[in-house]
């Protein structure tokens, strides 16, 4: 009899001391819950924890900003050859760039179609095109010149995860650029345009797997998925009748999908 009383006494004394611990060091615990509630867990605090689970995106815009060189554009006059820098300098101009994706699939990395616009913007002064371009004098008036490339193409990423934080991609097709030019005491403005081809080499760097809660609200309430910041080189060919351009840029940014 003492012994069953002993042992009674020993099994309760640890009960009691398991209650006590637990009591001052209490550590989130797991409920059982229907799999579509998505709640996981409840931690120490009382806060409810749960399941990350993100709608599927397949659409991506891309916001972007760089330096890009001046066109290496060739100008055919009256029989002279004129290049760019003769009126416009050899000094880099910043660039503004926007790409549209929509992706057809994301079974092995995402492959999708692109569409996208950039502008570059320089200013300096005619010349007088009687002369060979080494002896022609620069003219009085200014000039405004702008490079407006139109991108249609194809793009792969190389993502296989909703979180993954580094995604390169590579992107490639047509490209038609539009040429303008404007005499700042002239209304009138000169435009040409050519088609030729581009591509592109970049990354994304995963801005949204450092804060959940934010990433999470994004998704539910604007249906905005990952956040990015991105790095590109772009290069630029064409072939046209009356000028040659070639380009290259270098540009960063913002990207999100959707």
């Amino acid at each position: 009899m003492k012994i069953v009383l002993a042992q009674s006494i020993l099994i309760a004394s640890l009960l009691f001391i398991g209650l006590q611990v637990g009591a001052v060091t209490p550590t989130s615990r797991k409920i059982n819950v229907d799999k579509t509630d998505g709640l996981v867990r409840i931690d120490k605090d009382g806060a409810y924890i749960y399941e990350d689970t993100r709608t599927a995106k397949n659409q991506a815009s891309h916001l972007r900003i760089g330096m890009a060189n001046q066109p290496e554009l060739t100008i055919d006059i009256n029989g002279f050859v004129y290049n760019f820098e003769d009126f416009y300098g050899t000094a880099s101009a910043m660039s503004i760039g926007y790409d549209y994706e929509y992706f057809f699939t994301e079974s092995n990395g995402k492959l999708g179609g692109q569409i996208g616009v950039s502008v570059q913007y320089s200013s300096g002064n005619g010349r007088l095109v009687q002369n060979p371009p080494a002896e022609s004098t620069p003219s009085v008036e200014k000039f405004s010149f702008a490079t407006i490339p139109l991108f249609l193409g194809g793009v792969y990423r190389f993502e296989y995860s909703n979180k993954q934080w580094l995604a390169p991609y590579v992107a490639g097709g047509a490209a038609l650029v539009g040429l303008a030019e404007k005499r700042e005491d002239s209304k009138s403005i000169s435009a040409t345009g050519g088609v030729g081809f581009y591509g592109t080499a970049g990354a994304l760097l995963n801005v949204s797997i450092f804060d959940r809660e934010t990433s999470l609200t994004l998704d539910s309430e604007y249906g905005i998925g990952n956040l990015w910041i991105n790095l590109e080189f772009k290069y630029i060919n064409v072939s046209a009748e009356t000028f040659d351009y070639q380009n290259a840029f270098v540009q960063g940014g913002m990207s999100f999908d959707f």
